[in-house]
């Protein structure tokens, strides 16, 4: 195998001309999250276009930060800090943490499907905790399997420990913790908030809250039997064990959950279930559902949506940061 193309970014489409000497990609940065490049494998490339130059120029973006930290068990979790632009190591900022939902996929620092969203954070003035906690792809078999049969349990250690790391640096303010995610993302963030009580408000977007209940709506059933090597019915009570919809009662931070009326992938009934039991239990919940898109909203959702969505992540927790209590 011979590595012909370098560089530190992320590419996400490529084709190769018809004498295969060059090839054409779609590569995003981590202040551009698109363009076009030709490259000549002999040696040599260049960029066709910068479909976003002039509308970057005109708008500042946050540095991105590697950050690699320790879990408790000392094994090393990569992870990123992305920070306002105007940041100012003196003073202490709220941090987001951003939880990638897969489960078994890998971020990195140019995450194209991400630029958006922690960028319109960063410049809130959030500083942004993304990483690639146990179950993530990208670090080894061992890595990854650490999350089979055990969803929110192996990989919560590695994202609190990141929190921790991120704290210590001495510009994250410990009092004002905020956390969001998607898909197994959305799962993590009730996950987290129904074991810890450090956050002081969280978005669970697109997740899935009750395993049982994926199961008999979802397109994907049998992922639940490849994760958890049962089927519902075989051990109830492993997959009730890993739903978060079971640790209502210990969720006290306030909840706003995102969701799609057309979500397929982790369809609608378990965020309702969630959100049922939370205001029967009367803690500070809210749900939006948007009609006509599915479980790629934020990606491919209609403008006004995405748009939306972006918005009321960052309203609620502004409604709930302690600045503002």
């Amino acid at each position: 195998m011979e590595t012909v193309l370098t560089a530190d970014r992320e590419m996400m489409a490529f084709d190769l001309s018809a004498d295969g000497q060059q090839a054409a990609f779609v590569a995003a940065a981590d202040r551009d999250p698109s363009a076009l490049h030709v490259a000549d494998l002999a040696g040599g490339e260049r960029q066709l276009l910068a479909a976003n130059a002039e509308w970057l120029a005109e708008r500042k973006s946050g540095a991105v930060e590697d950050f690699w930290f320790e879990s408790g068990d000392g094994t090393p979790i990569q992870g990123w800090l992305i920070k306002p632009p105007d940041f100012d190591p003196n003073r202490r900022y709220p941090l987001i943490l951003s939880i990638h939902g897969g489960p078994h996929v890998m971020w990195s620092r140019h995450e194209p499907t991400m630029w958006h969203e922690w960028q319109v954070q960063a410049a809130a003035g959030y500083i942004v905790l993304a990483c690639n906690p146990r179950g993530s792809d990208g670090y080894g078999r061992a890595f990854r399997t650490a999350l089979h049969t055990r969803w929110g349990e192996a990989d919560l250690p590695d994202l609190m420990a990141g929190v921790e790391a991120a704290v210590a640096k001495g510009f994250v303010d410990p009092a004002r913790l905020f956390v969001t995610g998607g898909s197994y993302g959305g799962f993590m963030t009730a996950w987290v908030i129904g074991h810890d009580d450090r956050f002081r408000a969280a978005v669970a977007q697109r997740g899935v809250y009750d395993l049982s209940g994926f199961y008999s709506t979802s397109d994907i059933p049998r992922l639940i039997e490849w994760e958890f090597d049962h089927a519902p019915w075989e051990d109830p009570a492993l997959l009730w064990k890993y739903s978060p919809l079971a640790y209502a009662e210990q969720i006290h931070a306030p909840l706003l959950l995102l969701h799609a009326e057309h979500d397929f992938r982790a369809p609608i009934p378990t965020a309702e279930g969630l959100f049922v039991a939370l205001r029967r239990l009367k803690r500070p919940v809210e749900m939006v559902r948007y009609p006509r898109d599915g479980h790629e909203l934020s990606r491919s959702g209609e403008p006004k949506h995405r748009v939306d969505r972006l918005e009321r992540i960052l309203a609620w927790f502004e409604r709930w940061d302690e600045q503002n209590v």
